[in-house]
């Protein structure tokens, strides 16, 4: 016995911990936290506030040596180590920190496997641990500004195997390129996530996988025990529902009462056994009942895409539905709807073939042509699949809502006569004639445009008023460096228009070969203006001279 217990010692005295607790509010710092303790073997836990501090002692065993990671400029409980003493543990010590992320990876010598995601994106994060425990792999939460001093880490270590997961920085990317890394980034986050359960499942079969939708940190997800499948928020992405028909996974576990109705339809069109982890045992006992209380979750940045109905319409003249769609999105997103009209007794049904892309802070308005009997009682129930991505819609808006009739003849009439790239000012910009008779609102989008490597659709957010008879240069602001131009030889246009600003009911497309200016029109005319000076200058110089010389 008295051997068993001068081993245990020695072993803690070498590792100095038995048990991890994160206090910060930083995410990145949290997330790297947990990961440390798992590639170290140790338990751990983090704060979510600073109540929390406390209560989380209450579930911890009192024989534990307790390591604090605390956060320089944002802790949750300054000197949370004496709070821990008070309360009879074995002991705790405290590290603190300003990035634990390229920190804490010092601790850790013997790590030679690196995988490297955007910390744009902590879904990204969330995929790969699992696996990144399995290969005892440290995750770097990478952006354009922080990868110079991953590089230099990067640079002391005998590296083994570097994996670069998912959307990066170009600068992120180039910089670490010298180390030849594998790269999985399909541009899709589902599909990437379903590449990495799999590098997972060749390391460790199983048929058991922990199921959540990326937007925040559960230290069950930390552990690597099992591999997670993003399930989406709502709706089940095909490409995921696919995978587990095809696969030998048998059971998931959800991780989060939010995502019920997901995991349903997960159980439902891909025959898998689904359990629920919602809650935890109460860590303060309040009557003689106990209870049970939520789990620790901490909120990763997540994009906000969040789609309504603004308005469905009937315009007799025409014999067109016009369903438009308000975007309170701060990214891009693509939708694709189903809309059944509800006319007398008769049920109509139009929808989207493809996705169709809608710009952050935007409207934008459906055309479905459809002749009815009658419009008495008009009524449309909508059903719209959403999401960040055109193979990534997860997400659902279900309304009925009574259809406005209207009869409106829209006169609008545009050209778009060229499209060019201004370096200076960093945009496209699409000179727009309003051939027509009345005021028109236009909205732009150009299609398939590589940049960084990616096709993407980039639009102007909200609509542009161009007055009769005139022309205006349409700016749609995005980054290009000389490789994405060289890529970009011709665009695809799609211009919406309209006289209502909300309901932009005609298309123009066109195919425009791009042109590239370095200066705007007005650095022209000021290095013109500046010349001109110079040129006034010396001739005052040359009067004066002979002047003088008179």
């Amino acid at each position: 016995m008295i051997i068993c217990l001068l081993l245990l010692v020695q072993v803690v005295s070498a590792q100095d911990f038995t048990y991890v607790i994160s206090n910060s509010e930083n995410w990145k710092d949290v997330y790297s936290t947990i990961h440390y303790a798992n590639l170290e073997g140790a338990e751990s836990d983090f704060l979510v506030s600073t109540k929390h501090g406390p209560l989380l002692l209450n579930n911890i065993n009192k024989n534990n040596y307790i390591r604090v990671i605390s956060s320089r400029e944002m802790p949750y409980i300054f000197n949370y180590p004496d709070l821990i003493k008070s309360r009879d543990f074995r002991d705790a010590d405290e590290i603190i920190v300003d990035d634990a992320n390229l920190e804490l990876i010092n601790e850790l010598n013997n790590i030679n496997n690196f995988i490297i995601v955007s910390d744009a994106y902590g879904y990204n994060a969330i995929a790969v641990t699992p696996y990144a425990i399995q290969t005892d792999s440290w995750v770097f939460l990478s952006n354009r500004a922080n990868i110079f001093d991953i590089d230099a880490i990067l640079s002391e270590r005998n590296i083994d195997k570097i994996l670069i997961y998912g959307y990066v920085d170009k600068t992120v990317r180039d910089t670490l390129s010298k180390y030849n890394p594998e790269i999985i980034d399909t541009g899709d986050k589902f599909e990437d996530n379903i590449e990495i359960v799999k590098k997972y499942l060749e390391i460790k079969p199983m048929e058991q996988v922990a199921l959540t939708n990326g937007e925040f940190i559960e230290k069950g997800l930390m552990t690597g025990a099992e591999p997670t499948l993003f399930t989406g928020r709502e709706n089940v992405p095909d490409q995921i529902r696919d995978y587990l028909k095809n696969s030998d996974i048998k059971v998931g576990v959800l991780i989060g009462n939010e995502l019920v109705g997901a995991a349903t339809n997960i159980r439902r069109s891909a025959g898998i056994s689904v359990m629920v982890k919602f809650a935890r045992g109460a860590r303060s006992q309040t009557g003689g009942i106990a209870a049970v209380e939520g789990l620790d979750l901490f909120p990763l940045p997540t994009p906000s895409v969040i789609l309504s109905l603004y308005s469905i319409k009937y315009n007799k003249v025409n014999s067109q539905l016009e369903v438009t769609y308000k975007s309170e999105s701060n990214v891009p997103a693509y939708f694709k709807g189903t809309i059944t009209l509800i006319h007398g007794s008769e049920r109509t049904k139009v929808g989207d073939i493809d996705p169709i892309f809608i710009a952050p802070e935007d409207f934008k308005t459906v055309i479905y042509p459809v002749d009815l009997t009658t419009l008495e009682e008009l009524r449309a129930e909508l059903f719209t699949l959403f999401g960040e991505t055109s193979s990534s819609l997860d997400r659902i808006l279900e309304e009925t809502r009574d259809v406005e009739v209207i009869e409106v003849i829209d006169g609008c009439k545009i050209e778009v006569k060229r499209v060019k790239y201004n370096k200076q000012k960093k945009a496209f910009i699409a000179k727009t004639e309003n051939i027509g008779e009345v005021d028109c609102w236009v909205d732009i989008e150009l299609e398939d445009i590589v940049i960084d490597n990616r096709k993407r659709t980039v639009g102007t957010e909200g609509s542009i008023k161009i007055p009769k008879g005139k022309t205006k240069n349409i700016l749609i602001e995005e980054e290009l460096d000389e490789e994405d131009l060289g890529k970009n030889p011709f665009v695809e246009l799609t211009a919406y228009y309209g006289e209502r600003e909300d309901s932009l009911v005609n298309i123009f497309k066109g195919r425009f070969e791009l042109g590239i200016e370095s200066f705007s029109i007005m650095t022209y005319a000021i290095i013109i203006l500046i010349i001109i000076i110079i040129i006034l200058v010396i001739l005052v110089v040359i009067i004066k001279r002979r002047e003088e010389e008179l």
